[in-house]
């Protein structure tokens, strides 16, 4: 069973000779208590921002694509994506046989590519539609033609008119060989004229990540990335680390709390050490796999100097 956060401070409080924390007075520390559990989070902190790519923070992400839509987010916990590990997973029923998307530079998507994004007209379901219904009612029908082909999820819907501001008519549902479907109200609706299975994965200026060609149906990808974890609270939270690192933690937790105050000296020798924890951590756990490091996301936390940790915003 993976050590607590309890634990965690606990071990650090010893090593100070203070009084122990429990379950019960744990959200109710004070003084060097509430140190050493902040001391704690920093130093899980330091660890993962030293590293990008850890193994025990790697994840991975599995994206339902959406119809006419070119721009993607990535996960909001993520530090690092691999933008080679993208790929287009099979799926018979869509007609696609899966298969790795090839990154395409930002610059070269802007020049050759971009204007797929002006090819495309959205709006999305103002009320939930059953599979059989007729008239379909969008929040604005706005820059759609006067007739043609609606995507709506994996459904394709033929249109011969628009009926109002707000209403498309004449409707064929499961149009092109397509399954008449019932939609939820929110529901992207689309009409485009190109897209079609995507080949290339583009990261774009924001960190997040573009298709080309877009999709046209609702096709899934998957690809890694590396988590940075959230801070523990709780007592019985854990922290993603291995608990046969426990000591680095401390070690760091400790030299935080000499820090905190004024102590230089102790505050030294322990980020010493801690500093060479972790790059046994390194040798150990990272050095000996070859992940490719594609992309860092910055996040607040800790950039580090020499031997002083400088909190960054």
């Amino acid at each position: 069973m993976a050590e607590t956060f309890l634990t965690h401070t606990n071990r650090v409080i010893a090593r100070l000779n203070e009084v122990a924390l429990t379950s019960s007075n744990f959200t109710s520390s004070r003084g060097i208590q509430t140190q050493c559990k902040n001391a704690v989070n920093e130093a899980v902190r330091y660890i993962n921002q030293k590293e990008f790519q850890y193994p025990f923070n790697h994840s991975t992400k599995t994206q339902t694509l959406t119809a006419g839509t070119v721009k993607y987010s990535i996960p909001t916990d993520a530090k690092t994506v691999d933008y080679n590990t993208f790929r287009l997973v099979k799926d018979s029923d869509l007609a696609t046989s899966g298969g790795r998307l090839r990154v395409l530079n930002y610059n070269d998507y802007v020049n050759a590519y971009i204007t797929q994004e002006d090819e495309i007209d959205t709006t999305t379901l103002s009320q939930s539609h059953t599979d059989s219904v007729e008239t379909i009612t969008v929040v604005s029908t706005s820059g759609f033609a006067s007739s043609g082909t609606l995507f709506i999820g994996n459904e394709q819907v033929t249109y011969t008119a628009i009926g109002s501001s707000t209403t498309f008519t004449g409707v064929t549902r499961g149009a092109s060989s397509t399954t008449a479907a019932s939609h939820s109200s929110g529901v992207q609706v689309a009409q485009f004229n190109d897209g079609g299975i995507p080949q290339f994965i583009v990261r774009t200026p924001d960190n997040n990540y573009l298709l080309h060609p877009f999709p046209t149906k609702s096709y899934t990808i998957k690809f890694d990335y590396f988590t940075f974890p959230s801070d523990m609270s709780a007592h019985s939270d854990t922290t993603s680390i291995p608990d046969r690192f426990a000591p680095i933690i401390a070690d760091g937790a400790t030299a935080f709390v000499y820090q905190y105050r004024g102590e230089t000296q102790q505050y030294q020798l322990n980020m010493q050490r801690f500093e060479q924890g972790i790059k046994n951590m390194q040798t150990l756990l990272v050095n000996r796999f070859d992940y490719i490091r594609s992309t860092y996301i910055p996040r607040s936390g800790y950039l580090t100097g020499a031997d002083t940790p400088l909190r960054i915003s």
